[in-house]
């Protein structure tokens, strides 16, 4: 076991401890975005000198789609943009059309996988200012700042940054989709959903399941608020039809998940590669609704890339109860604003767990940003709420521990 997870987990402590405190006050924009930069930078230059010291590159031993997106992306060296981009379009699937466009774009400005680290370090930063202002509009400041920076600097997102991976720019484009939904609504203005659009389309090229979630999230939401006119039977006539349609696309995530990518890892960590029985599809909706969990000691052979998701998983695990808490209070105060992101959060929990994809925490990412947003919500009704908030954050931190310890007895056990 290296020593990143727990570097990785005493920093972020450090960290939110800091931001946390009774006297801070500097809750602007200007000082999360460069707080989220300074952090993620100098974590992500921590994993790759471990990466380096073990393997002798920066791929953070994630080799698999990591060197697919390499290897088709420094293409664009010998055969330029168009040709390149070209035979993408004529060997490949449309799901991976968008990294791998992004991809030859960036090696043909500057052909450095470096320079995509950066990138995609910058973007994690203007991540953090669009989920602390969607905070804002239901919370405190200190609790948005907060949950913009608990998420925006954990380990997995060094992870992904430090790697070749898709899931960085997939990420923002989800948060940029549902950051303009929230401003149109904010706003009133319907040319908001020419953005909300615009980035669904671009979606579509990384997973169009997703694309299909989001508007089924969009078409529900107006359809509440609409509730009184005509209109809504047709929104969520057409809701019901993204939402088959989510399903027929899911299968596709099933077929990645069984096939190929990283699941290798897990499957060697878990040994265990049947997902067909009850059992199995138990914790797979266990793990999409309360996880995924972090493994303390993976069995796979040297260091694996799951040691790096495990410390900013503890932290998520934590805001588990929370999280349902604010759902809770989110329907309570009818917070219809929220609907968006609580209906994207569980359509997608819920048709991970149905296809067996919630133990990968690549497949689950996507909501995690809003499960921040709401677990902060209701972080924020404990402690205005109740009289103390001891006992839910105790009940949290034993939840956290149990599951943890269950979670890696069973593996040991399957061993």
């Amino acid at each position: 076991m290296s020593a990143a997870p727990i570097v990785a987990f005493v920093t972020q402590m450090a960290l939110l401890l800091y931001y946390s405190k009774d006297d801070y006050t500097d809750y602007s924009e200007q000082s999360l975005f460069y707080t989220v930069l300074i952090y993620t930078f100098l974590l992500e230059v921590f994993f790759m000198l471990i990466s380096v010291y073990y393997d002798d590159d920066t791929f953070l031993f994630s080799k698999i789609d990591a060197m697919f997106y390499y290897k088709n992306s420094i293409q664009v060296i010998d055969l330029g943009l168009v040709k390149n981009i070209s035979r993408i379009i004529n060997k490949y699937e449309s799901d991976d059309w968008g990294a791998l466009f992004f991809d030859s774009f960036v090696f043909y400005v500057y052909p450095s996988k470096l320079l995509l680290n950066a990138i995609y370090t910058l973007l994690g930063g203007i991540s953090s200012i669009f989920i602390y202002r969607m905070g804002k509009s239901f919370m405190p400041v200190k609790f948005a700042f907060l949950a913009a920076l608990a998420y925006s600097t954990s380990s997995y997102l060094g992870f992904f940054n430090s790697s070749f991976l898709k899931e960085s720019l997939f990420v923002f484009l989800v948060i940029c989709a549902l950051y303009s939904q929230h401003k149109a609504i904010e706003e009133q203005s319907s040319r908001g959903l020419i953005g909300v659009a615009f980035f669904v389309f671009l979606i579509f090229f990384f997973r169009p399941a997703v694309s299909a979630f989001i508007v089924v999230s969009i078409f529900v939401y107006y359809g509440i608020v609409k509730r009184k006119h005509a209109i809504s039977f047709f929104l969520f006539l057409g809701a019901a039809g993204g939402l088959v349609i989510s399903l027929a696309l899911m299968q596709q995530l099933f077929d990645s998940y069984a096939k190929g990518g990283d699941i290798d890892v897990v499957i060697a960590d878990t040994n265990n590669s049947s997902y067909s029985s009850g059992f199995n599809y138990f914790v797979s909706f266990f793990g999409a609704f309360l996880g995924p969990f972090p493994s303390l000691f993976p069995k796979v052979t040297g260091p694996s890339y799951l040691e790096f998701l495990g410390a900013g998983l503890y932290y998520k695990l934590f805001l588990i109860i929370p999280f349902w808490i604010g759902t809770y209070f989110s329907v309570r105060n009818r917070e219809y604003r929220m609907i968006p992101f609580l209906l994207f959060i569980l359509i997608e929990m819920l048709l991970t767990g149905a296809v067996c994809a919630s133990l990968e925490l690549r497949k689950v990412l996507l909501h995690v940003p809003f499960m921040y947003i709401v677990s902060f919500y209701g972080l924020y009704h404990i402690f205005t709420r109740f009289r103390t908030a001891n006992p839910a954050i105790f009940i949290s931190f034993l939840y956290t521990l149990g599951v943890v310890f269950l979670w890696n007895v069973v593996k040991a056990d399957n061993g």
